[in-house]
């Protein structure tokens, strides 16, 4: 359509020119001229055209000299539009490289982009993603330095340096690095997440919940798995008073974290251990009771046992099953009355109790208290061998593992000494931390967070984030 109009533009052009000339043809006229003694005889369309003529060299004179006066800049603009063609085909080869994990290649186009491009924050981070891949670790560390004088590039530089500053185990400077980081951008995932687990390792309880409540506000973790993690920071901060001297304050945050979180076996635990301290046994035993109710676990009923006082064993076995029925089709409900029959030699009681927490594939656990049942009961010797054996070749018990790493401990601890992260110890058996369980109920008058999915947050690799992304546990 437009070469259309172009073309019926010049045709009208040119047949105007012609009805013109022709029109001068026919109306010749005479032009006379004179100035300073000089005469100038010529016809009208001969002077229209002369006119014509000294405006087309006067136009083409004007373009030469605009075209001179700025050839010098055209050049040098032309010039170094070549080198930065050349330095982003440096640059662009570079990153090829690296994402082909060519270290040596990546590292040659780095030096040539540097040479060409004025734009050091993209060549310090080829730089130093080159000097990664080739285990260069003084080069990198060099280049993610220099990224920090540069406002855009000081985010990604400190990133760098944390995860170098990681892999040598220096945790302080990765923790100020952290911290850096997360001034410059709080609302992003992976600063919130790696600052909260540094400040954690380091029993840096009171940060750490600020941190954690940072996140909250923007989003960046979820309020249900919020409110589990303030729990248990709530439970290290009551460990900190009680050791301060201040058991009042201990109470306190025990209580808070009982409110928040009390389907956690350590926050009951914390809390009647509290109350245990001050002689407040009858606020102890419903605690526990309802901490039992929800999670279960044999260090529960040992509070609960010492909360009771009683020396008696026969009584002890009817102390232990007020508690075990508020779970009693738990395994963990059949074993505490087992032990408790066992400790008051009711043999029949504790082989029963046993037999229906083990099942059809009794664990370990199970399998050795029978063979105590039966040694001590003195019925049969061979069954004796007979548990002791079945117990080499039977299922693991509930221990405290970590669901993000697997790794096995003999008691709970707020932080996985294998891992770092925070928050992941749960009692189970191995083979289930990535299962999600119903969520417990809760006792009326309880305040509780809105539940909403944990998501996939983005992390650093390996040594941290891992805490505020485990699936919700019991």
């Amino acid at each position: 359509m437009k070469t259309a109009l172009r073309i019926l533009l010049w045709f009208v052009m040119a047949a105007t020119a012609m009805i013109g000339a022709a029109w001068l043809s026919e109306r010749p006229g005479t032009v006379t001229a004179e100035w300073h003694g000089w005469r100038l005889d010529t016809s009208a369309g001969a002077l229209l055209l002369a006119i014509v003529l000294l405006l087309f060299l006067g136009v083409s004179l004007w373009l030469l000299w605009r075209w001179l006066s700025n050839a010098p800049g055209a050049l040098l603009e032309g010039w170094g539009e070549g080198r930065r063609r050349r330095g982003y085909r440096e640059l662009t080869q570079g990153l090829a490289a690296v994402a082909a994990g060519d270290g040596v290649e990546a590292q040659k186009h780095a030096r040539k982009a540097e040479s060409l491009l004025a734009e050091p924050a993209l060549t310090m981070l080829l730089s130093a993603q080159a000097a990664q891949l080739v285990g260069d670790r003084d080069g990198a560390r060099r280049a993610f330095t220099a990224m920090l004088n540069d406002e855009e590039m000081a985010f990604l530089g400190l990133r760098g340096l944390i995860a170098h500053a990681l892999r040598d185990g220096d945790q302080t400077q990765a923790l100020t690095y952290a911290e850096r980081a997360f001034h410059i951008r709080p609302q992003t995932p992976w600063v919130v997440h790696s600052l909260f687990d540094m400040q954690a390792q380091v029993g840096q309880w009171q940060p750490a919940q600020e941190t954690l409540d940072a996140g909250l506000r923007t989003q960046v973790v979820t309020q249900e798995k919020g409110r589990t993690l303030k729990a248990l920071l709530l439970v290290e901060r009551s460990r900190g008073a009680e050791r301060g001297g201040s058991d009042t304050e201990a109470l306190t945050f025990a209580r808070e974290a009982f409110a928040l979180a009390p389907e956690r076996i350590a926050v009951s635990q914390r809390l009647a251990e509290m109350l245990l301290k001050t002689g407040d046994t009858k606020r102890a035993q419903r605690t526990l009771e309802r901490g039992w109710a929800l999670a279960p676990h044999p260090d529960l009923a040992q509070l609960y046992l010492k909360a009771a006082g009683e020396p008696d064993p026969l009584k002890r076995v009817g102390i232990v099953r007020k508690l075990a029925e508020q779970k009693p089709d738990d395994m963990e409900s059949h074993l505490a009355l087992a032990q408790a029959s066992l400790d008051a030699e009711l043999w029949g009681e504790a082989r029963r109790h046993l037999e229906a927490a083990g099942g059809t594939s009794p664990p370990v656990r199970v399998c050795r208290m029978m063979a105590d049942v039966e040694e001590r009961a003195q019925t049969d010797l061979a069954k004796v061998h007979e548990w002791l054996a079945r117990a080499a070749v039977a299922p693991a018990d509930r221990a405290w593992r970590c669901s993000a790493c697997g790794a096995h401990h003999e008691s709970w601890r707020s932080v996985c000494e294998s891992c770092g992260a925070f928050g992941t110890m749960h009692w189970r058996a191995p083979g289930t931390y990535g299962q999600i369980l119903p969520p417990q109920p809760t006792a009326p008058g309880t305040p509780t967070a809105p539940t909403s999915p944990s998501t996939n947050l983005p992390r650093l690799t390996g040594e941290t984030g891992r805490s505020m992304v485990t699936a919700q546990e019991k």
